[in-house]
């Protein structure tokens, strides 16, 4: 491993485990076993280590998003997909997801271009879904600045406020992703009809 990676992944497991406003650069250092000045040449700073954390998550749930979607022949199964897979990435991924979930509805300005980003390209990819399977846009459109926080809410409320319990437990796991999607699948394909 890398400086640069010791430090990241450092700081997206301290991060995870106290908050971003919490930790300091010296505790990242220590924790990464470099010099702090490591940190500025690599990062700039530790928004900018936040920055590159946020990124990491948003391209692991837009991956997620383009896998499930690729997958799905309609609503009900891009609900399935989607659940799964962004349930079994957080567990391979669990600090970068910690991190990227707590800070997507906190309004930092350092990660206002990163989340329109994400917000754009999900909408992107969810537009072209809808096409694809012939169903109309626009009543997505009037609930879509919320529809990404609902769901991924809806589907990660329990790693952020139940310690992972789920998450980690396999059986749990699965239990979890059945009710989450079940829950997905009588709401939002009745909401879009």
């Amino acid at each position: 491993m890398t400086k640069r990676e010791q430090i990241f992944k450092a700081a997206a497991k301290l991060f995870a485990e106290n908050s971003y406003d919490t930790v300091g650069i010296r505790e990242i250092a220590a924790e990464a076993g470099v010099n702090s000045a490591m940190i500025s040449y690599y990062f700039g700073s530790k928004t900018g280590l936040l920055r590159e954390i946020f990124a990491k998550f948003a391209d692991e749930v837009n991956s997620v998003l383009d896998s499930s979607i690729s997958n799905a022949r309609d609503l009900y199964d891009l609900c399935d997909n989607s659940v799964h897979l962004w349930l079994d990435n957080a567990r391979q991924n669990r600090d970068i997801y910690l991190v990227g979930l707590r800070e997507l509805n906190r309004d930092k300005p350092e990660l206002a271009d990163l989340r329109k980003d994400l917000d754009e390209y999900g909408w992107m990819r969810f537009s072209s879904f809808l096409d694809r399977i012939g169903m109309a846009k626009e009543k997505a459109a009037s609930f879509r600045h919320i529809t990404f926080t609902i769901i991924v809410g809806m589907i990660f409320s329990d790693y952020l406020l139940g310690g992972g319990a789920n998450i980690d437990d396999p059986q749990k796991a699965e239990h979890y992703a059945e009710a989450i999607s079940g829950i997905a699948k009588n709401g939002i394909p009745q909401f879009m009809a």
